[in-house]
C-alpha cells in the first residue's frame, strides 16, 4: 500500500510537471502563431496597390482594402497585448517591451513590402502616459489608434493584465481612402489621470480634407473606463488663402489650455474652400474638461451664414436667433432656396458696425449686418 501511495505520487508530480512544461510552450507558439498570421495579412495586403489614389489608376479594388487592413492593425493590437502580458516578463519596461515587437512588425512590412514606398508600410508610433500607452498603427494611407491599460479589477478580483481598453471610430466612420492621425499628450486633472489628443486629416484624392479631433482619458479605477473628453469635427481648404477669410487659431495641446482650429463648408462658400473656420478654448485643468470659448474668423458673416443654414431647414425659431427682428427671420425662411449658394461675395462697410453684404450668382441677394450689444445680426434682407 506505501508503495503504491509513493508510486502514484511520483506518477501525479510527473504528470504536473509534464503540464507545466506544455504550459510553458503555450504563451510562445501563441506569439508565434500571431506573428505568422500578421504576416499572412501583410502578403495579401501586398496584392494592393500602397497608395489608393496612386498608380496603377481605375483599379477598383485598391479603394477596397479594409476588409484587409482592418484585420492587419487587429493583429498588431492582440500582438502588442500578448507582448505585455507575457510570462515571464522580458526586459525592459511595458513601452520598451511594446516597441520591441512592433518593431518586429515594421521589419516584416519591410520584407514584404519592399516594393511600396518606405511611407506606405506598416508604422507606429507609441505615446507612453503610464499607467496607459497609447500605440498609434499605419498602412498604406490609412490611420488608426489602440489604448492599452490595467483595469483596477476583473471580475471583482484585483487584475495585473494588460488590455486593450479603446480604439478610434474615426478611421471606420470616414470610410475614405486617405486617414493621417498625429497623438498629443494633454495636461492631467488633479486625479492624475491619463489624457491624450489624436487629430485625424480625413481626404478623398482631390480637394478639401476634413479634420476631427477626439480626446480621451483614461480611468483605471474598478473595471477601468476610457472616455471621450472632447469630439470635435470640421474641415480644411485646399489651402489656407481665401481671399477675406483668414484662418484663425492654431493647434496648441500643452498646458492647461488648448486650442483647436478648424473651417465648416457653409452657405457663403464661394467654391472649394470652406470660407467660415473657427477656434475653441478647452480648459484642462480639473478633473473635467470644460469647453471655454469660441472664436470666429468673420463674426459680421457669422449671422448670415446661420441664418441661411437654418432658413433652408424652415427653422424660423434657429434662423430668429441670428436676426434682428422677428420679420427678418421670417422673410429669410419664405424665400431662401433649399440649396442656396453665394456666388460673388461682396462686403460693404456702410457705417460703424454696421454691413452690406451682396451675392451675386443667377440672382442678387443682399443682407445688412449690424453689431449689437458686442454680437453681429442680420437686421435686413433682399433677393431679386
Amino acid at each position: 500500500m506505501i508503495f503504491r501511495s509513493i508510486a502514484g505520487a511520483l506518477l501525479s508530480l510527473v504528470l504536473l510537471a509534464s503540464a507545466g512544461i506544455e504550459q510553458g510552450h503555450c504563451a510562445p507558439v501563441q506569439q508565434s502563431d500571431s506573428l505568422q498570421d500578421f504576416r499572412q495579412i501583410l502578403q495579401k495586403l501586398a496584392d494592393f496597390s500602397p497608395d489608393p489614389c496612386g498608380p496603377p489608376y481605375g483599379e477598383e479594388k485598391n479603394w477596397h482594402s479594409a476588409d484587409v487592413e482592418y484585420p492587419l492593425f487587429r493583429k498588431a493590437e492582440d500582438i502588442v497585448t500578448q507582448e505585455l502580458n507575457a510570462s515571464p516578463a522580458g526586459p525592459g519596461s511595458p513601452r520598451q517591451r511594446a516597441k520591441e515587437v512592433l518593431n518586429r512588425l515594421e521589419r516584416m512590412s519591410v520584407d514584404i513590402n519592399a516594393s511600396w514606398p518606405k511611407e506606405n508600410r506598416f508604422h507606429f508610433q507609441l505615446l507612453d502616459l503610464s499607467p496607459a500607452l497609447v500605440i498609434k498603427v499605419t498602412a498604406r494611407t490609412h490611420a488608426r489608434f489602440f489604448v492599452f491599460g490595467i483595469p483596477d479589477e476583473n471580475s471583482g478580483k484585483p487584475n495585473r493584465l494588460w488590455q486593450s481598453v479603446g480604439e478610434d471610430e474615426e478611421s471606420i466612420e470616414s470610410n475614405g481612402p486617405q486617414s493621417y492621425l498625429d497623438l498629443y499628450p494633454l495636461h492631467r486633472g488633479p486625479s492624475g489621470n491619463a489624457r491624450f489628443l489624436a487629430s485625424f486629416v480625413l481626404s478623398g484624392c482631390f480637394g478639401s480634407f476634413g479634420v476631427a479631433y477626439d480626446a480621451r482619458e483614461w480611468d483605471p479605477k474598478g473595471y477601468g473606463h476610457l472616455s471621450q473628453i472632447i469630439k470635435q469635427a470640421g474641415a480644411f481648404g485646399l489651402d489656407d488663402k481665401v481671399p477675406g477669410f483668414a484662418q484663425i487659431g492654431k493647434l496648441q495641446t500643452e498646458g492647461p489650455a488648448i486650442t483647436l482650429p478648424y473651417c465648416w463648408f457653409s452657405p457663403i462658400d464661394t467654391w472649394d474652400n470652406p470660407s467660415l473656420c473657427a477656434v475653441d478654448t478647452y480648459d484642462t485643468s480639473g478633473d473635467q474638461v470644460k469647453f471655454r470659448s469660441r472664436a470666429y474668423n468673420r463674426p459680421d458673416l457669422l449671422p448670415i451664414a446661420k441664418a441661411i443654414e437654418y432658413a433652408e431647414q424652415r427653422d424660423y425659431p434657429a434662423v430668429l436667433a441670428y436676426c434682428a427682428s422677428g420679420d427678418v427671420a421670417l422673410k429669410l425662411v419664405r424665400n431662401i432656396d433649399p440649396h442656396f449658394f453665394a456666388g460673388d461675395l461682396k462686403v460693404t462697410r456702410i457705417g460703424d458696425g454696421k454691413e452690406r453684404v451682396e451675392m451675386e450668382l443667377e440672382s442678387t441677394t443682399r443682407f445688412e449686418v449690424e453689431k449689437r450689444d458686442g454680437r453681429w445680426l442680420v437686421v435686413s434682407f433682399d433677393a431679386e
